[in-house]
């Protein structure tokens, strides 16, 4: 059993991306009305809600790097996309068992004021404090924030603009390799807005309550195993979320697009290094066919759940909900 809610908010800019680059001082003024959705399912003993609080539209010449133009338009029609408008959700997963509150990232944030950076003005509109409010989830109740990489769409929720925590009872999660190459030179070439958003949102968590998750797998909370799966960025993770009978597998950006399950081969300009990633997609595909385990995807349409069929030689993509 599930349920959708749909709430209409105020937006005006949101700008976000899983790299911001450069391509966020070409983005123009939103001002329609923004609808968040709330998708609700039970995992075991856990209310999962998954939390869509904004979209953002992507072009198929950075989601699909080294396919032909015609190819990518062609296997985007099935999905009903185009490759100048593939629209992607970002998304927040809150866990809730008893006094267990885990929340799965943050979001890209909320800034009331115009960000002035590098000559460049930005908004970042994520809605997830005002949707956790609207759900009846006080944010000092979450328990356990975890991390499955350090994006500005992933973790801009972490502080507010009065650099204040937003759940200030909550033990933090980050794999350790995440943490080692956004503090050192290997991650120098990356853009300074992502420094930005680390040294805003990352780095006054080492004086709060933080955990460097070490090694490929490890049990992180009872129901929670963080995996390993490099590529996207150094110490992405994955998360085998299991409870009772039921399992899922939350992918967070090792895949961009379902069109990445389907073809392996098919890279993102979004990536730090493509062989990498391949290998972690094939983990991750093979894990969830062995485990008979749904997929959760951050980027995918809308609450991003299916599963992965495997054929001779291929995967299939099949959204169940």
């Amino acid at each position: 059993m599930h349920r959708r809610s749909f709430i209409q908010l105020n937006a005006g800019l949101l700008l976000s991306s899983p790299l911001v680059s450069d391509m966020l001082e070409t983005i123009g003024s939103r001002s329609k009305p923004m609808e968040y959705e709330v998708y609700t399912c039970q995992i075991g003993k856990y209310s999962c809600k998954i939390i869509r609080d904004l979209m953002f539209t992507y072009l198929g010449k950075d989601y699909f790097i080294n396919p032909s133009t015609e190819q990518v338009a062609q296997e985007l029609m099935r999905y009903q996309q185009t490759p100048d408008n593939i629209p992607s959700p970002f998304i927040v997963m809150l866990l809730e068992n008893g006094s267990e509150k885990i929340l799965i990232d943050t979001g890209i944030g909320h800034s009331k004021e115009p960000i002035l950076f590098r000559g460049n003005t930005y908004h970042f509109k994520g809605k997830l404090m005002e949707i956790l409010t609207n759900e009846k989830v006080d944010p000092a109740t979450i328990s356990h924030v975890i991390l499955t990489h350090l994006h500005p769409d992933h973790i801009g929720g972490v502080f507010n603009e009065a650099g204040k925590v937003n759940f200030p009872n909550a033990q933090f999660f980050l794999h350790e390799d995440e943490w080692n190459y956004w503090f050192s030179s290997r991650s120098a070439n990356q853009s300074p807005l992502f420094k930005l958003f680390i040294e805003k949102n990352i780095s006054p968590l080492s004086k709060q309550h933080l955990t460097l998750i070490k090694g490929k797998e490890a049990q992180i909370l009872p129901a929670v195993t963080a995996i390993e799966t490099p590529g996207h960025t150094p110490g992405q993770i994955a998360l085998r979320i299991a409870s009772e009978k039921d399992n899922m597998l939350y992918i967070s950006d090792a895949f961009l697009h379902p069109l990445h399950i389907e073809h392996l081969d098919w890279q993102t300009n979004y990536d730090v290094d493509h062989e990498l990633a391949r290998a972690s997609r094939m983990h991750l595909l093979q894990l969830a066919n062995q485990e008979n385990m749904q997929i959760n995807a951050f980027h995918f349409k809308f609450p991003g759940i299916g599963r992965a069929e495997k054929s001779t030689n291929s995967w299939k993509w099949v959204y169940t909900t």
